[in-house]
């Protein structure tokens, strides 16, 4: 944007100071090399309904409009003796003992354009000697300052701790997600062995059930008997043939079953370890935004 000192500019729209302006601002700007990581205000002029107006500017990262604003606004709350919410927020009867002892009125408009990554507040200060800025009494100039400064931390501390707990909360959910994986990874394992348990013992009782079913082939001949008696003998054995049969059956289903259960079991175990290596690289990329993000809060001062 180009640098301007007129008033005609669209209402809302920052307007950055002259060169000699920012000659002034130097001091201050040095302190402040990169404004959007530290929370050193930046000195600026903004269009406000009333006219141009000397800012300090405060920057938010990844913060919202209304976040911004209502935070402001409970700040001015909280010093003035009345808040008014029109085009801008304005504190009138405002106290800050730092900056002045008469009482100060402030001007707060909070921006953030379509697409942009960062919310700005510009906040102008009405003392009795006029709008706070690079040439106000040095009193003026460091109390607004260091009011704006604290406040900058405290909410930019907020925003970075939630954004914080947002990504360990996406870190706890995918470390469940990858602990589900290793449970289900063990319960499958589990549920080879017993599936081959059971196949080896199927096994061994169809071999065994058919040993029986050997002695139960030929017809009962008996002597001493009448017809009657082996005609019940012979009904016997052939209604424990059809028993033995159908238990020489269900032993080879099962065998057969508990078989391709394994082979099943198997390819799933494949499939989870795969998918563990995919979560685990996820869990391990979440865990670098958790720790960047710490580092991000522990430097904000």
């Amino acid at each position: 944007m180009k640098g301007t000192t007129t008033a005609s500019r669209a209402s809302g729209e920052a307007i950055p100071l002259g060169f000699a302006f920012v000659l002034a601002l130097i001091p201050f700007l040095l302190g402040a090399v990169n404004l959007h990581a530290q929370s050193v205000p930046g000195v600026s002029a903004y269009q406000f309904s009333s006219g141009v107006h000397p800012t300090l500017d405060a920057t938010f990262e990844n913060a919202s409009e209304s976040e911004v604003t209502t935070f402001w606004r409970n700040e001015l709350k909280s010093i003035s003796a009345k808040v008014t919410n029109k085009k801008e927020l304005i504190g009138a009867t405002a106290r800050i003992p730092s900056a002045s002892a008469d009482t100060i009125r402030i001007f707060i408009a909070v921006e953030k354009p379509k697409g942009a990554l960062f919310a700005t507040a510009h906040i102008a200060f009405l003392t009795t000697s006029g709008f706070v800025g690079p040439d106000s009494p040095e009193r003026e100039l460091t109390g607004c300052t260091e009011w704006v400064q604290q406040r900058t931390v405290i909410l930019r501390r907020q925003l970075a701790q939630a954004e914080l707990d947002r990504a360990t909360r996406v870190l706890e959910n995918l470390t469940r997600q990858l602990d589900m994986l290793k449970r289900e990874n063990q319960r499958a394992e589990n549920g080879i062995l017993k599936a081959q348990q059971r196949g080896e013992q199927a096994e061994r009782d169809k071999q065994e059930l058919e040993g029986q079913l050997k002695g139960l082939a030929e017809p009962v001949r008996e002597a001493g008997i009448d017809s009657t008696e082996q005609a019940q003998l012979e009904k016997d054995r052939l209604r424990d043939q059809r028993k033995m049969v159908s238990r020489v059956t269900r032993a080879v289903k099962t065998s057969q079953a508990m078989e391709k259960k394994v082979e099943d079991l198997q390819w799933a175990i494949k499939k989870n370890e795969e998918d563990q290596v995919a979560k685990q690289n996820e869990v391990d990329r979440q865990q670098q935004v958790v720790n960047d993000l710490q580092e991000k809060l522990r430097n904000i001062r």
